[in-house]
């Protein structure tokens, strides 16, 4: 949603708001109340706080995220049986001469409040096989059910396809007959609620089991996106996904094919991943094409990562991308960094 004027400054003094309050809940968590049976062993609360720098060579033209957020999850239980977890992720972006910019921003240089995980999960229902989810929930769109891809560098960017990585809705979750399922009913919208041209998506996976050495999928997306000028736009996709474990190596790949509203679309990804330890080192190479019928190229992609996980609060992320294509644009050539850090 575009903001202006003081429209504008009074959603960021509540962005600002919202933020520190639930800020309140790690200081809390730290304190006291805590450990005297305040929030008790079914609740984990993080202060989450990373900075990104993009280094774009070709153009040499550099940009600035800086993310600050809540990692808080609770369990609860009723009549001594788990009843089912919360868990609220929302941060505060900044946005520091990026251009060009995702929708979340409404100039090169803004404050966004971006909403991850925001939902309530319900436990195991109908015999352990099955779980609800309601709130802001991620898409289960090819590989991105079965790898955390959050607040790293390594990303499938399934939006691309699936028109949003998170968005408001409901989600069922389960296994059957040896595979595993699941299907998201969401508003369109992606980060806001929006109600403008009734938007709405259907995301749906079939997959084997992710605990075996190997694994497909098939994803399936059908509705309407959410646009700014109120006017939905139509998305579907069908796509295929595989990964293959081989010792510490994971290979992974996902095809798909479908179309954006008339428009022809076809992506293709490819990974080979190594890991080491707990996954204290990463190591990646990926391969991103995206063809659509209305622009003179596809653009196509590789990308050389590393990330460096040595405890749970410290990450450190390198990647080095650079466009073989680019839809007629100029090519880029980016570095890009990124320093998180997680108070617990």
């Amino acid at each position: 949603m575009k903001i202006k004027g003081k429209e504008k400054g009074i959603r960021l003094k509540l962005k600002t708001l919202l933020l520190i309050g639930l800020s309140c809940f790690v200081l809390i968590a730290h304190s006291e109340f805590v450990h005297s049976e305040g929030f008790g062993e079914d609740t984990r609360v993080a202060l989450d706080v990373s900075s990104r720098v993009n280094w774009n060579q070709a153009s040499n033209q550099t940009s600035i995220l800086h993310f600050a957020g809540i990692d808080f999850f609770r369990t609860f239980q009723l009549n001594g049986k788990d009843f089912g977890s919360l868990l609220l992720q929302p941060y505060l972006v900044r946005a520091v001469r990026l251009d060009p910019h995702p929708r979340l921003f409404d100039d090169p240089n803004d404050t966004a409040l971006q909403i991850r995980n925001f939902l309530f999960r319900s436990a195991p229902l109908m015999g352990g096989t099955t779980q609800l989810s309601v709130g802001h929930l991620e898409l289960p769109f090819g590989l991105e059910r079965e790898f955390e891809t959050n607040q790293t560098l390594q990303q499938f960017d399934n939006q691309v396809d699936g028109g949003h990585k998170v968005d408001w809705g409901v989600g069922l979750d389960g296994f059957a007959g040896g595979f595993k399922y699941d299907l998201a009913l969401t508003r369109g919208s992606g980060n806001e609620w929006e109600n403008e041209g009734s938007p709405h998506l259907l995301t749906a996976r079939l997959g084997t089991d992710p605990s075996a050495p190997y694994s497909f999928g098939l994803t399936v997306v059908d509705g309407e996106l959410w646009t700014p000028n109120g006017v939905t736009s139509s998305r579907s996709r069908y796509a295929v996904d595989g990964r293959f474990g081989i010792g510490q190596f994971n290979l992974k790949g996902q095809l798909a094919t479908g179309k954006n509203q008339n428009i022809d679309a076809k992506r293709s990804f490819f990974e080979v991943e190594w890991v080491y330890g707990y996954s204290e080192w990463v190591l990646y190479m990926q391969r991103k094409s995206l063809d659509l019928a209305n622009m003179p190229s596809p653009q196509t992609s590789l990308t050389l990562g590393v990330r460096f996980e040595p405890t749970n609060w410290l990450q450190i992320d390198i990647d080095s991308l650079k466009d073989q294509e680019n839809m007629g644009r100029p090519k880029r050539e980016m570095i890009r960094a990124q320093v998180r850090f997680r108070f617990q």
